[in-house]
């Protein structure tokens, strides 16, 4: 009788070998190769839709304090138009720096617009925002969505696409 012999069992490891983790890594890097162009597509894409809407909030806040005060508010269009700022009878109200519109382009019909008290402006306005490579823009066919901020003689202000063609589509300019 073999009382006393005890049989040990091998407990099994925990964790990652070395070679699992590397071609997990392998498997990771690769995904993220292949994702790069559309993680720069949408990085930029975000950053034409944040400058195309810091834009149109500058023009609306310029026109409704144009209404409030029942007078004249200008939106003067600062950093190579990517910025801007409102003032009143020469006086700074608010103002907004181009932050978000580094590697952009923006192109204006005029850099001034005055609102008069009832919220018509003293020029139309088409404020093109693309990429430094403008041929990268949808409506030119690229793959690049490009946005306008349009302000009308009436005083109404909004964002459209340029590559929107379709009759009836809001979205077009």
């Amino acid at each position: 009788m073999m009382r006393g012999l005890v049989f040990m069992q091998r407990k099994p490891a925990n964790g990652f070998t070395l070679i699992e983790l590397m071609v997990g890594l392998g498997i990771m890097a690769f995904l993220l190769l292949m994702a790069m162009p559309s993680i720069n597509t949408y990085l930029l894409d975000t950053k034409i839709r944040v400058t195309a809407q810091s834009l149109y909030d500058g023009a609306q806040f310029a026109r409704s304090e144009a209404l409030r005060r029942n007078g004249n508010v200008s939106l003067i269009l600062t950093d190579s138009n990517r910025g801007w700022m409102v003032s009143a009878v020469g006086a700074s109200i608010a103002d907004k720096p181009a932050e978000s519109a580094s590697k952009l382009t923006v192109h204006a019909d005029v850099t001034s617009m005055t609102f008069n008290g009832q919220g018509f402006a003293s020029a139309e306005n088409t404020i093109q925002i693309v990429p430094v490579n403008e041929s990268t823009c949808l409506a030119v066919g690229g793959a690049q969505r490009c946005m306008n901020v349009h302000v009308s003689r009436g005083g109404q202000v909004r964002i459209c696409d340029p590559s929107i063609t379709t009759d009836g589509d809001n979205r077009k300019c």
